[in-house]
């Protein structure tokens, strides 16, 4: 390489890794000895991205690069994730590989199903290494898109504020989990010349060129437009638009937590908005952070563009079942919730179809048991079992647990012993300490004897009916749910 070559490349390295610089400033993320995740897909943006921390942060930074494979497109994702290994041996950085299993659940869609995954892989390598911030390489042109798509979705000020330099990893930011993307001022034109610039290389997915998903037809059709007859600029003034409605937003955030306040209350796993006659002297806009802080607080899992989509007219929906005439009304709402109107209350709590899911199921020992509203098949021998594997697994005193155990959801009152505990706890508080989305826990299914429950099934085993004596006097107990088992969902049907 020339004299001149050589310049020009250190002169592409340095305007960049400023920029990147300023972009960990904006994060609000510094140097520390904890380490930092790097999602890494061995992409241009992703590559860019991990060698400009490598070379900006201090050695005693570490850093941690996960690759997550979904295993959606055979031998091209292996190949991707050698590459990922090799760059990182190369430069001396640790590596993970997360292989996944990517649930093609309808609700979520595909692409929806894969991001949930990688979540998911994210969080287990973060609690196993004991990192705290995740780094991700959404750019410039990425919240260009994000900002378009959002506007042909309907969204309202929220939406087009477009993504965030650093942002709770969960909705509620409860875990001490936080994403940072520091290339959020860059353009996609600079990670391009930073990489040619040192002969990085990087691998293309070809999922990229599927013009079936929104993002690659505004990347691929409506962008090149946009450049063609506006110039580059037009990208940095979208993205610009998306930072200066932030402060606007935590506003709005400040302004939801102070209504919820003054007229939400939770009373018996139900969330109540009251008195009406004074929240209908509120302004349209206040009642709309009102409706939609109640919403965020029943904590509804569907993904996030459906969220986007029908939150105006939930919004809409509960605000005139708020505001009309009528004493009395229901009103259905996602994750098999309703909004109940009672008089100058509004109630939200589980839909009446869920009452059907507190039918009692009689326990075989030994044998199989299946209810079919829960989905969920127990399998029941007496036989000699030293252990027993994961929360869906577990061996009880027979004695104890008695002739009478039945698999049921939860009620008022329900009460159980932790492991490790001499006293009872209520079922709620443990339910809400585990922060299980509301929506969900009249759906949990319980083992009990009597009044009191024996398993949480999928979480934890009450110690009062563990074994304690003669193996003899055991029963093990295996748990499968519909969706874990194909033999299974044939069985149910």
């Amino acid at each position: 390489m020339s004299g001149a070559s050589q310049g020009t490349s250190s002169k592409a390295k340095k305007i960049f890794e400023t920029k990147v610089r300023k972009g960990l400033k904006k994060s609000v993320y510094k140097a520390r000895t904890t380490p930092l995740l790097v999602g890494f897909s061995g992409g241009a943006d992703s590559t860019a991205l991990l060698m400009s921390l490598k070379s900006l942060l201090p050695e005693s930074q570490p850093l941690c690069a996960v690759h997550v494979e979904h295993g959606l497109r055979g031998s091209l994702s292996r190949k991707d994730a050698e590459h990922a290994r090799h760059v990182c041996q190369l430069y001396g950085i640790d590596f993970r590989c997360e292989h996944v299993r990517v649930s093609r659940i309808a609700q979520l869609g595909l692409e929806g199903a894969a991001r949930e995954s990688r979540r998911s892989a994210f969080l287990t390598v973060a609690r196993e290494i004991g990192a705290d911030t995740l780094a991700l390489a959404h750019n410039m042109d990425d919240q260009a898109e994000t900002v378009l798509m959002r506007l042909f979705e309907g969204a309202g000020v929220r939406g087009i504020s477009g993504m965030k330099w650093r942002t709770p990893f969960s909705s509620k930011g409860d875990d001490g989990f936080h994403i940072i993307r520091p290339l959020l001022n860059v353009s996609r034109k600079e990670i391009l010349e930073y990489l040619e610039a040192q002969s990085i290389s990087w691998v293309e997915d070809e999922m990229n060129a599927d013009e079936s998903r929104l993002r690659n037809r505004i990347r691929k059709k409506i962008m090149p437009v946009v450049r063609e007859h506006i110039g580059d600029a037009a990208v940095s003034g979208i993205a610009k638009s998306a930072e200066i409605s932030a402060p606007l937003i935590s506003l709005m955030d400040e302004l939801s937590r102070d209504l919820s306040a003054k007229f939400i209350r939770e009373d018996n796993e139900e969330l109540i908005a009251f008195p009406l006659r004074e929240v209908k002297e509120l302004s349209p806009l206040h009642r709309a952070e009102l409706w939609r802080s109640v919403l965020d607080m029943l904590r509804d899992e569907s993904p996030a563009h459906a969220r986007r989509r029908a939150l105006r007219k939930w919004i809409e929906d509960l605000d005139g079942l708020a505001m009309g005439d009528k004493p009395s009304g229901v009103l259905s709402l996602p994750g098999g919730l309703v909004a109940r109107r009672e008089y100058d209350r509004l109630i939200f709590g589980c839909s009446h179809m869920e009452s059907k899911l507190l039918e009692e199921q009689r326990l075989r020992i030994p044998g199989k048991t299946v209810h079919h509203s829960l989905r969920l098949e127990i399998e029941a021998s007496c036989g000699f079992t030293h252990h027993t594997k994961g929360a869906w697994e577990a061996r009880f005193d027979l004695e104890k647990l008695g002739v009478d155990a039945c698999i049921r959801t939860r009620r008022d009152g329900d009460r159980f012993r932790p492991l490790g505990r001499t006293k009872e706890k209520k079922l709620k508080d443990y339910l809400i300490e585990q922060k299980i989305p509301r929506a969900s826990r009249n759906r949990i299914p319980l083992l009990t004897a009597g009044d009191k429950v024996a398993w949480i099934i999928g979480h934890q085993v009450s110690a009062e009916f563990l074994l304690d004596g003669n193996e003899k006097q055991g029963v093990t107990l295996k748990a499968l749910l519909e969706n874990e088992d194909s033999k299974f969902l044939s069985s149910l049907a």
